[in-house]
């Protein structure tokens, strides 16, 4: 019972807000593009070169606020060249963000070698990190449980305000309804007169604008560091949030605060002196049984109609000859 207090108190509720808040933001991103009829893969790398080039304004900068503006603009860039070779060149959706993915990982490692003449992480360098905000009145008001909504830095507000406002978005407004006409209904948004080719664009670079503010807080915010593959499949999670909660803000935020929860759970654990190894992969565990139980409610209707075609085919068989013809 001492060690289970331990591990579930409010530090533990307030680590999971605080590891929730990238992957809410990356795929809240992400419900743009999914809206919008787009299967957009490509979330991890655009989150890793947000988290890299946050970093690098920071420090010749000299301000958080403007490295945050500089990952938001790299993120945009890795978005606009998705909706280019996407959207306009019609190329295969997963390749492209597979390939994009596999470039923010190569460019973040040569341009850390070349930049810092070291590989592994940038530390120090006069990096300046995102401040917490304390609200006034927060530990008057709720005592112990003020780590709650206090001392967060301000992207983590940002990523909890943003899903009420984007429920409002997509059902309020022309342009979320005219991303939502266009991902389910393409032939329709032409007969009005939507533009595709511009509603996909949009949608995509308001991806990439989420990504690099998921980006910047993983390393000006979550800590104030860059290292290699700092996502650490947080893209990857989010693509998968997104298939089961189609884009939904309410759902995504769900899935996220599970995914989050696993996340500070298990460096909880590590603090207990369990195996780094086994630590690890907790909330890979954990998306793969959300995945599972979410879809298994589908698996009744195809064991179904699964059932259904062999007793068409077994009845057919029956009524073939043994000359291989109907009977008349």
């Amino acid at each position: 019972m001492e060690i289970l207090d331990k591990l579930v108190n409010v530090a533990l509720i307030a680590a999971t807000l605080r590891t929730t808040a990238p992957i809410l933001l990356v795929a809240l991103g992400g419900s743009f593009t999914t809206k919008a009829g787009i299967f957009n893969i490509g979330l991890e790398g655009q989150m890793l070169v947000g988290a890299f080039f946050a970093v690098i304004g920071s420090i010749w900068t000299g301000s958080a606020f403007a490295g945050v503006a500089c990952g938001v603009a790299a993120a945009l860039v890795f978005a606009l060249v998705f909706a280019v070779l996407v959207v306009s060149f019609r190329a295969n959706e997963v390749v492209v963000g597979l390939a994009l993915n596999i470039l923010a990982g190569g460019m973040t490692i040569s341009l850390m070698k070349a930049i810092f003449g070291t590989r592994g992480s940038i530390v120090g360098h006069g990096i300046v990190g995102l401040p917490k905000v304390q609200l006034p009145g927060a530990r008057a008001v709720l005592g112990s449980w003020a780590p709650l909504i206090s001392g967060f830095t301000p992207i983590v507000y940002v990523a909890f305000i943003a899903v009420p406002l984007l429920v409002l978005f997509y059902n309020r407004t022309r342009l979320g309804l005219y991303i939502r006409v266009v991902g389910e209904k393409p032939e329709a948004a032409e007969a009005l007169g939507i533009s595709i080719t511009r509603v996909r664009y949009i949608a995509s670079l308001l991806c990439g604008l989420l990504a690099g503010l998921a980006g910047a807080h993983l390393s000006l915010g979550y800590i104030t560091m860059f290292t290699e593959n700092m996502s650490s499949g947080r893209g990857f999670m989010a693509v998968a949030i997104l298939i089961f909660s189609n884009g939904d803000p309410l759902k995504v935020l769900a899935g996220c605060l599970l995914f989050g929860f696993a996340d500070a759970f298990s460096l909880r654990l590590q603090t207990f002196g369990y195996p780094s190894y086994l630590v690890l992969t907790v909330p890979y565990v954990v998306a793969l049984t959300a995945l599972f139980a979410l879809s298994y409610r589908a698996r009744p209707k195809v064991i179904t109609e699964t059932l259904a075609s062999m007793q068409r085919l077994l009845s057919t068989d029956k009524n073939i000859g043994p000359d291989g013809k109907h009977p008349s």
